[in-house]
C-alpha cells in the first residue's frame, strides 16, 4: 500500500478514534499535496458535529435557564420540545458524516 493512501484514509478513519486531531496533524506534517487534500476534507468534515454539538448544549442551556431560572429540564419538557428534535438532528448529522468518512477512506484505499 502507498504511504499517501495510507495517511489519507487515516484521516478519514480518524473519525472514530482522534476526531479533528489527526486529521490536523497529517496536514501539517506531510507535504504530498493530495495528503493534505484528503485531510483538509476530512478534518473539516470531523469539525461539523463538534462545532454543532456546541451550538446545541448553548442552545440548551440557553432556553433552559431563559424559561425559568434553573437548570432543570424535566423528562416530558424535553422530548416534547425543540430540544429533543435539535438533539436527534445532531445524532443523524454526526452519524451520516461518520458513514461518510468510512466511504470516503474506502475509496482512498481502492
Amino acid at each position: 500500500m502507498d504511504q499517501s493512501k495510507g495517511l489519507s484514509a487515516l484521516s478519514y478513519l480518524s473519525f472514530y478514534f482522534a476526531p479533528f486531531i489527526l486529521p490536523l496533524i497529517i496536514f501539517i506534517v506531510t507535504k504530498d499535496d493530495a495528503v493534505k487534500g484528503h485531510s483538509k476534507k476530512a478534518f473539516i468534515s470531523q469539525l461539523i458535529p463538534i462545532l454543532l454539538g456546541i451550538l446545541y448544549i448553548i442552545y440548551l442551556f440557553t432556553s433552559v435557564l431563559s424559561l425559568n431560572d434553573t437548570l432543570t429540564l424535566s423528562f416530558q419538557d424535553f422530548f416534547f420540545s425543540s430540544h429533543f428534535i435539535g438533539f436527534i438532528l445532531l445524532v443523524v448529522i454526526t452519524f451520516i458524516l461518520a458513514i461518510w468518512n468510512l466511504v470516503l477512506a474506502i475509496k482512498v484505499l481502492r
